[in-house]
Order: structure tokens, then sequence, then C-alpha cells
């Protein structure tokens, strides 16, 4: 009979077996992680050998929609001039330079014009506004009423009114996975100032990098359109290929809904009070959640390019939609782009980007497989920031 000692020193045959297939297990393991591991480094060496200036010098110049020269605007300049200026070069937002302070004092977008127009239309009813206002008036020219000076509203004023647009910079020389912390750490985030060292200390502002770019590259780098196409990706992105619903994406209380028949006014609230970008537009009254449409921050721009502009804000949500996009149709040859705003719970991570990526939005809707249209949940750039990190073999935590 064996000791415990002997038995120690003098392993059995079946031991010595469990203990070679548990190392053929262990490699068996091991392989994989190591594949995974390559990929991440892979991954992250795209992201560090890009820098922030050769992205934005590239976008430049193949955009014929991307601003040559990089836009920002003055302190003193008007709200109405600035929200032309965004329009008229169809960006979002731009830094706003203090020359006075000699640099960049915050940003200015559409929510913070949203935020000043709510503080104004918020306090009165609609019948007492039309008494009040007259049908060819500008919007910043109500503003002005309403403000206590009734002067002009200088975007110093309005620009971080909604305190949802934080002004960070980069430098040309930036590594783009230094970005991704940046986006990674603050969902608020969406655009980067990027400025260029000079040696008398005065950087240059160069422009604007986006989450836009950022997801234009990883579509470009990772999508499947480039490899139907011919064009062989350089290096794969396994987590791009997983569905949005193994990803754990589908979050269906992230969606605001807004009834078919409610205000834009009512929906600009929706917006401004849950601290989102867009509202999904659904059949409340018939208890229906198919989508129907959607209303944006950035559609304020439509309610100020006209003089009685204004009175939209009290059309029916769904109507103002239609009539959006008919128009946004009539500009594309009468492309219909509604159902390219929409994706599904199986859809690759990888599509949905390239969607947001060849329709220039910043979010897609995530819609039943039944063909119902059925709401499940919305899908942003934002969201796409972190799983890019992650991506890298960078946890959030390791970026904050």
């Amino acid at each position: 009979m064996s000791t415990p000692a002997q038995f120690e020193q003098t392993p059995s045959s079946t031991a010595i077996l469990a203990s070679e297939e548990s190392k053929g297990f262990e490699k068996q393991i091991d392989e994989p992680t190591k594949q995974a591991q390559s990929r991440a480094q892979q991954v992250r060496s795209l992201f560090s050998t890009t820098l922030s200036g050769d992205l934005l010098a590239s976008a430049t110049a193949r955009s014929s929609s991307h601003p040559k020269i990089p836009i920002c605007l003055d302190t003193d300049l008007s709200v109405q001039d600035a929200c032309n200026a965004l329009a008229e070069h169809k960006i979002s937002s731009a830094p706003v330079y203090s020359p006075e302070q000699g640099g960049f004092v915050g940003m200015f977008d559409y929510r913070d014009l949203v935020t000043y127009v709510l503080e104004v239309f918020r306090k009165l009813p609609r019948e007492e506004k039309e008494k009040e206002f007259d049908t060819n008036l500008e919007i910043t020219d109500i503003i002005k009423r309403a403000s206590l000076d009734r002067t002009g509203v200088p975007i110093k004023l309005v620009s971080n009114l909604s305190n949802q647009n934080p002004l960070v910079a980069v430098y040309t020389d930036t590594p783009l996975l230094d970005a991704l912390h940046e986006f990674a750490r603050n969902p608020q985030l969406h655009r980067l100032v990027v400025l260029e060292k000079s040696p008398d200390d005065k950087d240059r502002f160069i422009g604007v990098l986006s989450q836009s770019l950022v997801c234009s590259l990883v579509a470009e780098k990772f999508g499947r359109l480039t490899k139907k196409v011919g064009i062989a990706r350089e290096i794969g992105w396994p987590v791009g290929e997983l569905s949005l619903q193994d990803l754990g994406l589908i979050i269906k209380d992230a969606v605001i809904t807004v009834d078919l028949n409610d205000s834009v006014l009512d929906a600009l609230y929706l917006m401004h009070k849950y601290n989102t970008s867009s509202v999904a537009i659904v059949d409340k009254a018939h208890g229906h959640a198919r989508l129907e449409g959607s209303i944006s921050m950035t559609d304020i721009k439509e309610i100020l390019s006209s003089r009685g502009g204004w009175r939209h804000l009290y059309d029916a949500c769904f109507r103002f939609f239609v009539q959006l996009r008919s128009q946004q149709g009539l500009d594309a040859n009468g492309a219909d782009r509604v159902p390219l705003f929409t994706v599904h719970p199986s859809t690759p991570l990888i599509t949905a980007v390239e969607k947001m990526a060849a329709t220039k939005t910043h979010r897609v809707w995530i819609v039943g497989e039944s063909g119902k249209g059925e709401v499940l949940g919305v899908l942003g750039m934002s969201d796409v920031m972190p799983i890019l990190l992650e991506s890298c073999g960078i946890l959030e935590e390791e970026s904050a």
C-alpha cells in the first residue's frame, strides 16, 4: 500500500496522462489568446501611428463638404451669423475665439442655441407669442425682444450654455489613440480642436477632429464595403464583426420618443432634458413602437434658415420630419434617405459604423427583425469610441 509520500515521488501513469492533457488544453487556450493579443496590437498600431493632423488633412483633401479653411467664431459674432456659418459650412459646431484673451474660450453648437431658445419659448404659451411676435421676425429678433437690454445677442453669452460641449485641444502630432482616450473618457465630447505648435508659442488653429472622422477611418480600414470592391483590408477588427446584440448594445431605455403629434418644441425640450441629440418619432396614441422618423438637435438650423421659421417649433413632429426629409430628398436628387438610418440587432457593428460614415449621421436607430419597424435602441458614434479603445487592448478604466 503506497504512502502519501511515495505517491508524490512516483506519480501513477494516470496522473501523468492527466498532466499531459492539461498542458495540451492550456496550449489550445493560449493560441486564441495570442491571436487576440496580436489583433489588438495591430489595431492599436493603426491608432498609434495615425496622427490627428494627418487624419484631418486627409479628410479635408478628400471631402468636398469639409471646410478647406478651419472655421472658428469670434466671441462678438451674433448668434444669427454664427448659425449661418455652421449651416453654410455644413458643420455642427465650431470653437469660439476671444481676441481679448488670445485663445479659445469654448465651443458653439446647435445644442447651445436650443438651450437658449428653450429659455425664451418655454416661458409663454403659443397664443401669447403669436400676438407678441411678428410672423416675419427672425428667431434672433425674438430672442432680442426677450432679452432685458433688447440688444443683439453675441455668441459669448450662448456658447457652452448647454454645458454639453467641452473644449478639449490636441496637437497635429497627437496620435489618434490619445484622441480615442479623450472621446472614451467623456461621452459628451464629440469634437477636438486641433492645434499646430509654433516656435513663437502661438499655437495655430488647424481644424476640428470629430468622431465622424474617426468612424470614417474605421469604415475605410475595417469595412465590409472595401472587401466587396476588392480593396484588401490591411488589418482585421474581430469585434467589429460581432452583432449589436452580441455586444450588448441594444438598450431600449436609451431611446427617447415623442408622439407623431407632439410639437417640435416638445422634442427639443426632451433632448435638452435627457441630454440626447435625437429623439424617435412613434405613434404613442395607438400604442405603437414603430419608428416613423426622428428629429435631431441639428434640425434646429431648418428653423433658423428663414424668416418666421420659429413658427415651425409648433409644428407636429411627424409633419416637420416629412417636410424636412422631402426637402433633403430633393437636395439628394430624389434619393430616399430614411431607410439608411436603421439597422437590426443582428447587424455587425462595422456595418453600422459604415452606415453612419456613409450617411454622415451621428447615430443609427436599431429596429426589430420582424419588419414591423419597432424601435429597440439607438447606436451613436459615442458608443463606438470605448469599443475601439478596448479593441486596442485598453480598458476604459485605464483611460480615465
